[in-house]
């Protein structure tokens, strides 16, 4: 018992207070979304200890179909540390489709280019794999009055903290259960209203298809806040992924 918690004390430290700093007023103004999302992630180890991350997602509204969000792509670089540590640095282009209506037709596609760190520790508690992800986003959006980009990026930061729960369902182990829960706080001197961005809650399925390839099937609950801090939007979103790891 001392051997499992004594690892993970400070890795829950954290977390723990900054979800408690999360609140929301009942009556903020609230409207709700359906949205598939269908995404592509790919590790490719070039060593033992030094890996390349690969990720493409299509987000679309899913009633009536139209494409929210395209992030192509997230590359990154990984390296173990030991003890269960791993960090990484990484790159996202990712693309928003304004207005956030389904309904609307696309007037605007504003570009992010979104630099990130991420810091990871990873613990088994018999066949329970517990994995903390913390992760520092540098984001630079385009700049734009609602129909047209102007010059020039705003920039803040984001932080992000994110707890997965895994655990196989089958003798085998092909088939495993996921849950997880993940926290976006935003800081820097362009956030006024919105420090807490969103919240994202997990529940889903990953089966091995091959030892190297799997496929994952996830719901997910995602509460988030408006820039202007008085409206969130909830959204109930299926998420179907490809994973795919090579050796080099």
């Amino acid at each position: 018992m001392k051997e499992i918690f004594s690892g993970s004390y400070y890795a829950f430290l954290v977390p723990l207070a900054l979800l408690g700093t999360v609140s929301v007023n009942a009556q903020k103004k609230v409207t709700h979304q359906d949205m598939l999302w269908m995404r592509y992630s790919g590790k490719y180890d070039v060593s033992k200890d030094w890996a390349i991350n690969l990720e493409l997602e299509d987000r679309r509204f899913a009633f009536p179909d139209r494409q929210q969000y395209w992030i192509l792509p997230r590359v990154a670089v990984s390296k173990s540390l030991g003890n269960n540590w791993s960090a990484g640095a990484g790159f996202v282009y990712y693309l928003s489709n304004s207005p956030a209506d389904p309904k609307v037709l696309t007037a605007l596609t504003i570009p992010e280019l979104r630099p990130y760190e991420t810091l990871n520790y990873n613990q088994n508690i018999k066949k329970l794999h517990i994995t903390h992800r913390y992760w520092l986003e540098e984001r630079f959006i385009r700049k734009n009055d609602g129909r047209h980009l102007q010059p020039g990026y705003t920039f803040n930061f984001r932080f992000r903290y994110q707890l997965v729960l895994e655990y196989p369902v089958t003798k085998s182990e092909k088939l495993k259960l996921r849950v997880a829960d993940e926290i976006f706080l935003n800081f820097g001197h362009s956030i006024v209203r919105n420090t807490f961005d969103q919240n994202r809650i997990y529940a889903g399925l990953n089966y091995a298809l091959l030892k190297y390839i799997q496929v994952e099937a996830d719901y997910i609950n995602q509460f988030q806040e408006k820039s202007n801090g008085d409206n969130y939007t909830d959204y109930d979103i299926l998420r179907v992924t490809f994973l795919q790891t090579i050796h080099f």
